[in-house]
């Protein structure tokens, strides 16, 4: 190594002599509390026959961060997947990320939108949304070709059905047609949730309810059947309560509002689930501790009142769902569970309190219901046209599953 840079978040570090194989790692570094810390793990292969070996770069900072750490980190067994203090933990990350792109933004005089990114050489470039869209795509859909070892040309697009927007459909029809590939259907998750237990030899009118609740989407879809299924509304992207309930009380107490300082949304939501990590090990309590406006402020938090509030948020889902759909509680006729969360009896018990008489359909494990309806949906479709077809999953962040 030969030299290397920091700044504007980035480290960047020059390798001298490597073979075409060798790999250089670049990371984006987070400021946390004003201070820089990061590890970054460079992986060095002069040539096949020579082992690898790892590099770890650790700033000053970095030492002082992880002692900090220590002290109220405790050491985080794997979560169990039945774990009512993690309910939006993860869908939480999503929303907190689709408001918070990593990119910095330009409006150019024209009004154009751009996303500005760093290069290697510490060169900007600008990209549209479109740009950033398509380079995301390609490189999904070579990591598709690899492992099929064949090419990724027919594509249906499965997505979340408050997603499924005539401008979302346009972006990302865009984004596959740059890529190479033809896009040949949109389908809503919940439909294929539904259609799963479809009975096509009694097909009477129904309206079904679709509870979604997996490793990373939250959504209550209302549909109703007759000669096809309609969603007639779909309630999604609710985010982590905790971390809104600390981020309101907060923005009340010290009179600031935070929402948008990057930095204080930052420091709010890992407080928050550094939190929840030390309810998950048992704790019935613990204290979340703020760094705000030159001020901290101290909240405790129980393990309780964490369960009823995210609890609470799938009840105020359902209710939003229904009133958004015209459609009384009564009149659902049956519920699908899908995701690996909807098998918690906490979230059952909740579903329980609307749907006293609804039979529940999960007599497949829920967390696997969706991808056996694509699988299902994707072979029917290959055999109608005689085209190889692929079904991809994607959400607002892109594709993130195939």
């Amino acid at each position: 190594m030969n030299g290397s840079t920091k700044e504007d978040g980035v480290l960047f570090l020059e390798a001298e002599s490597l073979a075409s194989e060798s790999l250089v790692g670049c990371l984006l570094l987070e400021d946390q509390c004003g201070l820089w810390a990061a590890i970054l793990t460079v992986l060095l292969s002069e040539a096949k026959k020579k082992p690898r070996y790892n590099i770890i770069l650790v700033f000053p900072e970095a030492k002082k961060l992880r002692r900090q750490d220590e002290n109220k980190k405790p050491a985080m067994d794997r979560c169990p997947d039945n774990c009512v203090v993690h309910l939006h933990s993860a869908a939480g990350k999503d929303w907190f990320l689709r408001r918070l792109y990593p990119f910095r933004r330009y409006v150019s005089p024209e009004g154009t939108r751009y996303y500005v990114t760093t290069q290697a050489d510490n060169e900007q470039k600008l990209l549209t949304p479109a740009q950033v869209s398509t380079v995301h795509f390609k490189e999904k859909k070579a990591d598709m070709e690899s492992i099929t070892g064949c090419g990724v040309d027919n594509i249906i697009f499965i997505l979340p059905a408050s997603s499924n927007t005539p401008v979302y459909q346009s972006q990302v029809s865009d984004a596959a047609a740059a890529a190479g590939a033809h896009p040949l259907f949109f389908i809503e998750r919940p439909v294929l949730a539904a259609a799963y237990y479809d009975d096509s030899l009694r097909p009477e009118p129904k309206t079904v309810l679709v509870f979604e609740l997996g490793d990373r989407i939250l959504e209550i879809s209302l549909i109703t059947k007759d000669l096809d299924l309609i969603v007639k509304a779909a309630v999604s992207d609710l985010g982590c309560p905790l971390f809104h309930v600390m981020l309101s009380e907060l923005s009340s107490k010290l009179e600031f509002d935070f929402t948008s300082d990057v930095k204080a949304l930052i420091g709010i939501r890992t407080e928050c689930e550094r939190a929840k990590n030390i309810l998950c090990l048992g704790s019935d309590s613990v204290e979340l501790k703020f760094d705000l406006q030159g001020r901290e402020v101290i909240e405790t938090l129980s393990r309780a009142s964490l369960v009823e509030m995210n609890l609470n948020l799938l009840r105020s889902g359902i209710m939003r769902c229904l009133t958004e759909a015209g459609i009384e509680k009564e009149a659902v006729d049956e519920v699908v569970l899908a995701g690996a969360s909807s098998n918690i009896p906490e979230v059952r018990q909740v579903l329980r309190e609307f749907f006293h008489m609804q039979p529940f359909r999960c007599e497949t494990d829920p967390a696997n219901v969706i991808q056996l309806s694509a699988q299902k949906y994707v072979r029917i479709l290959s055999d109608l046209t005689g085209l190889r077809v692929v079904g991809f999953h994607i959400a607002d962040l892109g594709v993130f599953s195939v």
